[in-house]
């Protein structure tokens, strides 16, 4: 029986813009001003061939190159000198460079794996080759402790000794996450030779029509503004960068990694979960877009949120996409396969069951709130067939019996903060299956 309803949801989901298309009556958006500034910028970076030219394209583009090309959120110079005269002189790390054999020097490490962790693992894993018995040679051969042991310690002294002894550095420099403009200019211009990259680049222009996604936006953000009419679209660029970055979002600016968006065509995969990076496709792309602009619009409460005010937050932000892209299957909105649509639907009643039974509506505590509303594979506590973020999908059932029941204005929806009243007024029961 239950595969037989699977079935019927999936079908139903399948034709559900066959007839009466929404698209078809929505507002006539020919007569809106509003003209997107859309850049491609895939050819461009695929025809850098020079350090000057990348260093041109860098400078042409900032926020690319410090959100998809690593370097925006490095520590300065002055902060890793600082940090490192700070750790030299800690007791622990004392006595690591006084150690006087390489089996004193591991005996301290094997008795705080953390303190290992941090000064081995990055080092020994961009070093192949290398061994702790490496870093004990340096440690026991260093006179770092001897300029950084007093207050009056120059920063300019240390500078000098790091320049003058790279092992240091380069070690230093790892442990610390630091790498010079000239270091990661040269290591981003190596990564677009590579030959992966170029594939990434090849597969882009294969996968993605770069064009539909401009038409796609074009279309939702005028139909922002035929609710918002001081609404100004951002400036979208679409870049790769070797996964470097999905999405950087601002009221002016949308900068989209599109190599995230290849799917399961894709050579290479970004490094995230498996049930993340089933909807980090080209479909899924603009839906996601217009989430990320909702936040511009969708009015919450502030502060700490219980699970009814989170699931409705989500909702209404699903209930915006819905409204701005009329014809995009609510499964890629909320980005369920058609089998986790089926199961969510299908299960409808036992979801909200198990919400009432167990008080969850009112609860704020942040490990419940994780449990419901953030990512994971499934929902156990419910079913192991119970998708991730069913908090999420049971808020937009909730907003949208809220709009079906009271009939409320689009805007009036976005700026209602209270969920309480959301929920009363939806009359909300699970749909009978």
């Amino acid at each position: 029986m239950l595969k037989r309803y699977c079935i019927l949801i999936i079908l139903l989901v399948s034709f559900a813009c066959s007839n009466d298309d929404p698209c078809e009556s929505n507002p006539d958006l020919s007569g809106k001003s509003l003209d997107i500034d859309f850049q491609d910028l895939t050819h461009e970076i695929h025809e850098i061939k020079t350090l000057e030219q990348l260093t041109d394209f860098f400078e042409a583009h900032p926020i690319i190159r410090d959100e998809f090309f690593e370097f925006g959120g490095r520590p300065s110079e002055k902060q890793v000198l600082t940090d490192i005269t700070r750790l030299v002189q800690t007791p622990k790390i004392k006595s690591l460079y006084q150690a006087r054999s390489f089996d004193a020097f591991e005996a301290i490490l094997e008795k705080d794996r953390g303190l290992r962790e941090f000064l081995t693992y990055e080092y020994l894993s961009a070093n192949k080759g290398k061994s702790r018995s490496d870093i004990y040679k340096m440690f026991s051969g260093s006179r770092i402790t001897e300029l950084t042991n007093t207050e009056a310690a120059s920063m300019e002294l240390l500078k000098n000794y790091l320049d003058a002894n790279t092992n240091e550095r380069d070690y230093f420099h790892t442990i610390f996450g630091y790498r010079s403009n000239e270091s990661l200019l040269l290591d981003n211009f190596k990564l677009l030779a590579n030959p992966f990259v170029d594939t990434l680049y090849q597969e882009t222009l294969n996968l993605i029509n770069t064009g539909l996604i401009s038409y796609q936006l074009d279309k939702a953000y005028k139909r922002i503004q035929e609710h918002y009419d001081d609404f100004s679209p951002p400036k979208v660029q679409t870049v790769y960068s070797g996964f470097g970055k999905d999405i950087h979002f601002s009221d002016s600016l949308l900068v989209i990694g599109l190599d995230y968006y290849l799917g399961e065509k894709g050579s290479f995969k970004p490094k995230v979960y498996d049930y993340i990076r089933a909807r980090l496709t080209p479909d899924h792309l603009v839906p996601q877009l217009l989430q990320f602009t909702s936040l511009k619009f969708n009015e919450t409460t502030q502060g700490q949120r219980n699970i009814l005010e989170e699931m409705i937050f989500y909702g209404k932000a699903m209930e915006f996409v819905s409204e701005m892209l009329p014809c995009t299957a609510d499964s890629l909105i909320i980005g369920y396969s058609s089998q986790q649509m089926a199961d969510a639907t299908v299960s409808e009643a036992v979801i909200w069951s198990h919400f009432l039974e167990n008080k969850l509506l009112y609860n704020d505590n942040p490990s419940s709130i994780v449990k419901y509303i953030d990512e994971r594979p499934a929902v156990l506590e419910i079913d192991k067939r119970c998708p991730g973020r069913i908090g999420q999908w049971l808020g937009w059932q909730i907003v949208k019996a809220y709009r079906k029941e009271t009939g409320v204005d689009f805007k009036e929806l976005m700026n209602e903060t209270d969920a309480q009243k959301i929920l009363t007024q939806s009359r909300y029961r699970p749909r009978s299956r």
